[in-house]
């Protein structure tokens, strides 16, 4: 299934990796959400990485954009995970979020699978 603005490849037996284009338009959230979480369903995903390398600026929009993305996909049991954020991209987030985002940030795929395995696990009791 073809997503206008999207590549979402399956890089592994449960992960993802979302690579938006330039031309993406996250005006219309909903339906790109909608396509994204369908497919995501269909191969029973469990993380969902999220490319921002091409992405000099994160403004509100686009932030409102990641964050509804990363909200439904928790809904479904799928960790969103943003990468290669650039680090003007980064510092504008800062700017104007003041919570935590759904979303959780890595260097890179491997750092984040990497930091996964040396962090203690919660148990419940």
């Amino acid at each position: 299934m073809a997503i206008p603005g999207l590549h979402l490849t399956q890089i592994g037996r449960e992960d993802f990796l979302l690579e938006p284009s330039r031309c993406l338009d996250v005006s219309n959230h909903e339906k790109l959400v909608e396509s994204i979480v369908e497919r995501l369903l269909g191969a029973r995903a469990s993380r969902l990485y999220y490319d921002l390398s091409t992405q000099a600026i994160i403004d509100p929009v686009y932030y409102t954009w990641l964050n509804k993305l990363a909200l439904t996909a928790l809904a479904i049991n799928v960790k969103m995970v943003c990468v290669q954020m650039q680090p003007t991209a980064a510092f504008a987030l800062v700017q104007f979020t003041h919570e935590m985002p759904a979303f959780e940030t890595a260097l890179n795929i491997s750092d984040w699978q990497n930091s996964q395995l040396h962090t203690p696990r919660q148990t419940k009791r």
